[in-house]
């Protein structure tokens, strides 16, 4: 029996939503290729003027990545974030974004975008895919296609019933990967195995 890792949704959703005047779009991994940012930016480069990206972390790309976006005001190079911060701006966020192009075993970060509330948009990849379900808790896109992925962003900041349809099927989704939840499976496990040698 294979047990995902956990999350402690209590801690994500006891921080206080960092507060936006724009829809705003929200990447937190390292700046490498295989993370995607690259082809978020170029998706970006389709998007309205009214919508905001905030990039955390940093990474071997940074530099380069920054002065491609240099004259664009839309995009805030974020640095490296405290967890807390990072889950203050995931529940602050309209959209998280994962654009990743391989190499993820599992979603944790999806899953923490579900606890606190925010529209999932990620790479259709088997990793993320072991969380989140296209059209039914998150959008998921082929990855490396940036026109594809501008078009799930549009859609998830455009589309207020699609939105707020994924929230609450990730909120719901969530709660499979809680600590509690995961503690509950260990105590069963434990008590089975118990049981068989007693």
């Amino acid at each position: 029996e294979v047990l995902f890792n956990g999350v402690d949704i209590g801690q994500i959703q006891a921080v206080e939503p960092l507060p936006t005047q724009r829809r705003t779009v929200f990447f937190c991994g390292r700046h490498e290729d295989r993370k995607g940012l690259r082809i978020l930016i170029d998706a970006f480069d389709e998007m309205p003027d009214d919508v905001d990206l905030w990039i955390g972390s940093d990474g071997p790309d940074t530099e380069a990545l920054m002065e491609r976006t240099r004259n664009d005001g839309r995009i805030h190079w974020l640095g490296r974030i405290t967890d807390e911060d990072k889950f203050a701006r995931l529940r602050g966020a309209d959209v998280f974004c994962a654009p990743s192009l391989g190499g993820e075993s599992f979603g944790v970060v999806l899953i923490e975008a579900m606890a606190a509330g925010t529209t999932v948009v990620a790479s259709a990849l088997d990793g993320y895919r072991n969380v989140a379900t296209h059209d039914v808790d998150a959008l998921l896109t082929e990855p490396g296609d940036a026109r594809e992925l501008a078009g799930a962003l549009r859609q998830a900041l455009s589309e207020p019933a699609t939105a707020a349809r994924l929230q609450a099927a990730g909120s719901v989704r969530a709660q499979d990967f809680a600590m509690s939840t995961l503690a509950d499976h260990y105590v069963r496990i434990y008590r089975d195995v118990i049981a068989r040698d007693a």
